[in-house]
């Protein structure tokens, strides 16, 4: 599993600045950004009746963007003042068909049967990106987030409401490609204060399905 660190914000009035605004708010910094504009991702949540995955601090999901399918298992982790820091697997799938899901990541998953894994929620997510870059090499992806959530269809009846919509902030340190070694919790932590200097932004340090999953309001069990 490769390290994924990154921090998170509430954005409560769904702000998105434009890039002028961004790099002023950054100058101080050391830091600037460029544009990379509007992508759509569709997230599909798994896991088994009994909640094995979830109980076991792991989320499983499927992502489409664009033509692409992956799949992704993500550790709980840790997390302090919005730095998220988690242990993450990806494989990708085939575009026209579900799992079954690849076995590097099936290795990771407990002992709960593949078999029984099923969709139970949806999070759909408008990102405005752009890539922030140091000495004019990227480091980092910064996207602001309108993200929509719903019960899978097949568990709708767990929740009591059907839909919900929120706003993030996501500064995400690149690992591989980037130049030099990963932006650490301290440097992310120094771009997050220049944006909240900027934004109305709050540290968050819970995930977009554990936001989804309280939104929706589960009936208990």
């Amino acid at each position: 599993m490769a390290l994924e660190r990154e921090l998170k914000f509430s954005s409560p009035e769904g702000l998105v600045p434009a890039r002028e605004e961004l790099d002023q708010a950054l100058a101080p910094t050391g830091y600037a950004v460029a544009e990379r504009g509007l992508e759509r991702q569709v997230d599909v949540y798994y896991d088994d009746a009994a909640a094995s995955l979830q109980r076991a601090g792991l989320a499983l999901r499927v992502r489409a963007r664009g033509g692409q399918r992956l799949a992704t298992l993500k550790s709980r982790g840790s997390v302090l003042d919005g730095v998220h820091e988690r242990d993450e697997l990806e494989a990708e799938l085939a575009a026209d068909a579900p799992p079954p899901w690849p076995a590097p990541l099936l290795a990771q998953l407990p002992t709960a049967d593949p078999a029984a894994l099923a969709p139970r929620m949806v999070i759909a997510t408008d990102r405005h990106l752009f890539v922030v870059l140091r000495r004019g090499a990227p480091v980092a992806e910064l996207a602001f987030d309108e993200v929509v959530c719903r019960p899978a269809s097949e568990v709708e009846g767990e929740y009591a409401i059907d839909e919900a919509l929120f706003h993030e902030v996501e500064l995400e340190a690149l690992g591989r490609g980037a130049a030099g070694a990963p932006l650490t919790a301290a440097e992310l932590r120094a771009v997050g204060e220049a944006l909240q200097a900027l934004l109305p932004l709050y540290p968050s340090d819970i995930s977009k399905l554990e936001r989804a999953a309280s939104l929706l309001a589960p009936f208990a069990g």
